[in-house]
This record gives structure tokens, sequence and C-alpha cells, in this order.
């Protein structure tokens, strides 16, 4: 249970998504009710199919649920109109995937700054936070011209991140965003959302890795769209990590993983 002075960034009430196929009813979130709170690194674990993509766009609002209410930062988004919910994304969401989706003809710098232009902030603005937020991951002023095709897998990660937060979201939403990374990129990208999430961010992810798991403080477990149980790490610490694996481990097999 939650603490009495928690204030929820999102709340669901029974949420529900269902799929047709082939004439069949698939139930991919079944009557889900779910608090997030304001500030939390929430990470959603399960097996494939289990219903965490579905469940982490929904609250996003990039998908609509059949049934069920969710209300993000107090406003109940299933009631918005298509435009409504667009415009309030963009105010609002910021999106990892594991792909990064940068447009091959633009540079790194134009896939940022296109991004932030929809947030109608001055353009010398949106400018000098990108220039500012690229520097801080790792991407310098050298670097800027240069096209996708050009960079890295962890530096195309890196101005993911950037595009990402380049409206100064509420959440941050990603789904597997180390799964096509080496080791050392993986460490690098989530180090980065720590350094978001201590600065205010909340995060909600998805992911089947457990070293990226133990980077948030609650880890959910979902199973047939509907959460089986909870662990509360608390808040990430280096020095412990190994301690934290040990606690998500045992938890996993607890739940069938």
């Amino acid at each position: 249970m939650q603490d009495k002075k928690d204030v929820f960034v999102i709340r669901t009430e029974g949420l529900c998504k269902t799929f047709s196929t082939g004439g069949v009813q698939l139930h991919v979130l079944n009557n889900l009710d779910l608090d997030i709170v304001d500030g939390d690194f929430t990470v959603v674990m399960g097996n494939s199919g289990s219903g965490k993509s579905t469940l982490l766009y929904a609250l996003s609002g990039m998908d609509r649920p059949t049934l069920g209410k969710i209300l993000f930062d107090g406003s109940t988004i299933t009631d918005f109109s298509n435009d409504r919910l667009a415009k309030f994304r963009r105010a609002n969401c910021g999106f990892i995937f594991q792909e990064v989706f940068l447009n091959d003809n633009m540079s790194i710098m134009d896939n940022v700054l296109a991004a932030g232009y929809l947030s109608g902030k001055p353009r010398k603005e949106v400018y000098a936070q990108a220039c500012e937020r690229l520097k801080k991951v790792g991407i310098e002023a050298d670097m800027f011209n240069k096209f996708p095709s050009q960079m890295s897998g962890g530096e195309l990660q890196r101005v993911g991140l950037v595009r990402a937060i380049i409206n100064d979201p509420k959440v941050i939403f990603a789904d597997e965003p180390t799964g096509a990374l080496n080791s050392a990129n993986s460490i690098a990208v989530l180090d980065i959302m720590n350094d978001l999430n201590e600065s205010g961010k909340s995060i909600i992810m998805v992911t089947h890795d457990m070293k990226s798991a133990v980077r948030g403080n609650r880890v959910l477990y979902l199973k047939d769209g509907v959460i089986l149980n909870e662990i509360s790490l608390g808040k990430y610490d280096k020095d412990s990590e190994k301690q934290r694996l040990d606690l998500l481990k045992d938890f996993l097999e607890e739940m069938g993983w």
C-alpha cells in the first residue's frame, strides 16, 4: 500500500484491453487497477504476451483501452478526443523504445529539434536546451550534424533519450530501452535514466532484463493482463546492486519467471 502522502501521477480504474483475432476475443489487460507515484521509477516485468507493452501504451495515451479509466496528472485522458490526446502526449510524455526511430534523412540535432519545436517554445530556447542536453549525455557539438547512420547504437539511444525529454515531459515511458545494446552502452543509458529520475522525472519502463529492472524502485509483475504482485527495491544505489539482483531474482522465481 502506498503512503498517504504520495502523489499519484497516473491512476487506472478497471483497465481492460481486448483484441479480436480470428473471431476470438483476446483479453490482454483484465480489470487492472494501478497507481503510479509521482517521481517513481516503476518497472513492469512479465513473460511475453503478459500485456506489458499494451499497458505502457495505454498509460501513455498511445493506445485506448477497451474499458476503464486512466487519470494522468489529474486529467481523465480516456475521455479526450484524439486531437486533445495528441497534444497532451506531446506536453506530458516522453518515449524511449528499443529501436530509436530517428529520421535517417535528418541530422542528430534536427531530429531532436523537430520534437522540441512541437512544444511551441521559442526556437532559440529549444536549440539551447538541445545543445545542453546532448552534451550532458556525451554527444558533443562536433557530432550534432552527423546522421543516424554515422553513429553507434549506444549513441543513438542517448540521442533518443534527449529527444524524449526535450519538451520536459511529466513521465518518461521506456519499452525495452536497452534491448538492442551491449553491456557498456546499456549501463550508460540506464545511468542517464537514473539521473533523470533523480531530477524528478517519473519513469515507467518495460523490460525482460534483470540488470535493467534493478534500476527501478518498484517492480510490477504482470501475468495474463493483471498485476500478480510487486516488489519495492527502494532507491537505486550501485553499491547495493548485487543485493537488489538477489531480491529481484527471488521475487521473479516466486512469480514463475
